[in-house]
């Protein structure tokens, strides 16, 4: 190689290293830069991240209270009175004293049937009667003086129990052709038309009492020593899923099923408004004399999952009170809250913890651990907690939030 080529490559190298070493001296600059900046800025002057704003939640205190022990069960309504109302003879239907669903009383009439052919009947046979009264008359007066037999006396006088036995069964003959109701209540559907021939035995319309009105319902044979009457049962049914009906045992059962080990109970209801009816599936509470304490909060306080049930309680962060910071400048939705709206502006704490529930009643539940009387709990707004969270307490219901949807350009 020759002297001038071998500078010439030389120059070429130390040019290629004059270039990388001032890209990674710039690259190094770079770096520098951008973790000095924002420090001397003030952009991240504090060592600490900032704090997340306290959640708006609602609360509620643990309450301790006495509850007696309550047995559910499953049942079915019955009216005190209940039947079909039918025919006892044949006839045609004369006159239809109801409307189907009338509320009638006892003895009101609701069928008459055509009587003319049985009335005349009637009067002949008491016409007969009379006449058999006065032959039987005039023949006691012939034996007194010794012209009419002892016979005689006697034909008479069966004569006249016969004929009179034929008037009366004539008079219940036609009795039948009028249909009375049996007891108070409300009718059903009517089944017969006007001028309709009914045979004996033919359903004229159902007749149910309801005021009051029977559950029956089954109870396991190990309560049977505790069931007795007298005890409040509360029921429910479908058709009013809101109201409470409240009765109490009337009856129970002497015998208890050898297949179920069940034995029978009936409650009475008093049913003065008349909403419930034979037939309708119902849900019975019987609660029972015993009592015991229990802690209780509201169902809402309680986030269930498989892994155990959590509740969050609130801890005092500042006894001398926080102001509540200032909503995010970002365009993120929050749950503003306004000062009307705010029960308590203090900023707490809250802690996760686990507990274990037992039986609910309404909107409470029973706690059996994790919880003590007078704690205070989260009831809305768990979805934004976790352990140690900053929370407001509001007094209206807070919902979970939800990313507002975009709108389209």
């Amino acid at each position: 190689m020759s002297r001038s080529t071998a500078r010439k490559t030389a120059s070429a190298l130390a040019a290629r290293f004059r270039q990388r070493t001032t890209l990674v001296v710039l690259a190094v600059l770079a770096l520098v830069g951008y973790w000095l900046w924002p420090r001397i800025a003030g952009v991240r002057g504090s060592a600490e991240p900032p704090e997340i704003p306290p959640v708006t939640v609602t609360a509620a205190h643990a309450e301790a209270e006495v509850w007696r022990t309550e047995l559910d069960t499953i049942g079915n309504l019955v009216a005190v009175h209940g039947v079909q109302v039918t025919t006892e003879v044949a006839g045609m239907a004369e006159t239809i004293g109801f409307e189907s669903g009338a509320e009638v009383e006892q003895g009101a009439p609701l069928v008459r049937f055509n009587t003319d052919i049985d009335r005349a009947r009637l009067e002949r046979l008491e016409a007969e009667a009379e006449q058999a009264r006065r032959d039987l008359v005039r023949i006691r007066e012939l034996g007194q003086r010794r012209f009419a037999s002892e016979s005689e006396r006697e034909q008479a006088a069966t004569r006249v129990e016969t004929l009179e036995a034929q008037v009366r069964e004539q008079r219940v003959l036609i009795g039948k052709k009028r249909i009375e109701a049996p007891f108070a209540g409300i009718l059903g559907l009517r089944y017969i038309n006007l001028g309709q021939y009914l045979e004996p035995g033919q359903a004229v319309v159902d007749l149910q009492s309801i005021v009051p009105i029977y559950t029956d319902f089954t109870l396991p044979s190990r309560h049977y020593g505790v069931i007795g009457p007298g005890l409040p049962v509360r029921v429910r049914v479908d058709a009013y899923p809101d109201q409470v009906f409240e009765g109490e045992i009337s009856a129970v059962s002497p015998q208890i099923d050898r297949g179920t080990h069940n034995f029978s109970v009936r409650a009475t209801l008093p049913n003065s408004d008349r909403l419930l009816r034979p037939g309708m599936f119902a849900d019975v509470i019987v609660t029972l004399p015993d009592e015991h304490r229990v802690v209780t909060v509201p169902n809402t306080a309680i986030s269930y999952s498989p892994y155990g049930d959590v509740a969050f309680l609130i801890r005092e962060e500042n006894p001398a009170g926080e102001a509540a910071p200032a909503p995010p400048s970002d365009n993120r939705v929050e749950p503003a809250v306004s000062s009307s709206e705010t029960r308590d502006a203090r900023v707490y704490r809250v802690e996760r913890v686990f507990v274990t529930t037992g039986e609910r009643r309404g909107l409470k539940v029973e706690i059996r651990k994790g919880i003590a009387p007078g704690d205070r709990v989260v009831t809305s707004g768990q979805l934004k907690l976790g352990d140690g969270a900053r929370v407001l307490i509001s007094d209206r219901e807070v919902l979970p939030d939800i990313d507002p949807i975009p709108e389209e350009p």
